[in-house]
């Protein structure tokens, strides 16, 4: 299938507001260190509304291009691939590079219990796979098949978002998270939603959404809140349907799955070579940390998809380097 530049540039904006993410680093204990209150600080955790649900909207979006057949174990071994194998292979690399590498933020405390008390960003993955198995249960059962039988479900998930917390075990929590926003793309795609009375509607609903959030932060959390589903949603999709598009973005989204494997290898090595060479300025650890973060994993991917082993267990692909728009799973 020919690439998308409108879905790729959207994926290249996920990519570098992920990578600026963890370049920054979630609080002043990690990343860059810096300290409560500082603009880039409070920048980056509001970004904390649009980041992971912008993923996973675009993932919704990208899987009904090629969606579901009725082949339940061709497809989630398709996913066991693609999800999975990166996550054992990758995922378990990071934990020991982290465990050993001297400046590093933190590192996994139960070995025994490695990926099913998640590990880092590595999160994802696991919960994109557990949605992806609801997904095929939801199809099985036509459950998405009309407007009607979709809005049962996503409000279904809206409602397990903001008042259901399982024990976070293989990122159960994050495919709670994640659900309602991939199904949310999901539906931009199946049903075509698109025009100006949906933008109107999306738009509307950040607002509001945004209004909440900044006037009632208590009942606004991130990760549980209708303030923050409406602003993933409506974000995700104003992005999306913007119909903006960018070349150096979409070549960036176009590696979306390697720079989000990978990219913190070369962030955290970005900002330990630096400090030891005497730089300390803020904002050029930033824009080296972000560079890095983006260029690192993509000259990766290039010379991994030279080896097709290499390819299979690393990014859990088995065709050639260049990405299909509805292949990458982030």
């Amino acid at each position: 299938m020919k690439r998308n530049l409108e879905v790729d540039t959207v994926r290249g904006i996920a990519c570098v507001l992920l990578v600026l993410f963890h370049v920054v680093g979630d609080t002043p204990a990690v990343g860059l260190r810096i300290p409560e209150g500082h603009w880039l600080q409070v920048f980056n955790e509001a970004l904390a509304y649009i980041r992971m649900p912008l993923f996973s909207f675009i993932s919704g979006y990208v899987y009904a291009f090629r969606p579901y057949q009725g082949n339940a174990g061709s497809f989630i071994k398709g996913k066991v691939r693609r999800l999975l194998l990166p996550l054992i292979t990758v995922g378990t690399l990071f934990a020991v590079v982290q465990a050993v590498t001297p400046g590093a933020n933190m590192s996994v405390e139960h070995w025994w219990l490695l990926h099913i008390v998640p590990v880092g960003h590595f999160w994802f993955l696991e919960a994109l796979f557990i949605v992806f198995l609801v997904v095929v249960l939801l199809e099985h059962f036509k459950a998405l098949s009309t407007p009607a039988g979709f809005a049962v479900a996503w409000v279904l998930s809206a409602v397990l978002f903001d008042y259901f917390s399982p024990p976070n075990y293989f990122a159960a929590q994050g495919a709670v998270y994640l659900l309602p926003f991939f199904l949310a793309g999901l539906a931009c795609k199946r049903f075509e939603i698109n025009g100006m009375a949906a933008r109107g509607a999306a738009a509307a609903v950040f607002i509001c959404a945004a209004t909440a959030a900044m006037l009632f932060p208590q009942f606004s959390e991130q990760g549980s809140s209708l303030a923050a589903l409406g602003l993933g949603v409506g974000s995700a999709f104003l992005l999306l349907r913007s119909g903006w598009s960018s070349r150096p973005l979409a070549y960036v989204g176009s590696y979306s799955f390697a720079i989000y494997l990978l990219h913190v290898f070369f962030t955290a090595a970005s900002r330990i070579l630096l400090r030891k060479l005497g730089v300390t300025d803020t904002y050029v650890l930033l824009v080296s940390g972000l560079a890095a973060g983006l260029i690192g994993p993509i000259v990766s991917a290039l010379l991994i998809s030279r080896h097709a082993g290499l390819n299979l267990w690393l990014l859990g692909v088995t065709s050639s380097p260049k990405p299909k728009a509805a292949a990458a799973p982030a």
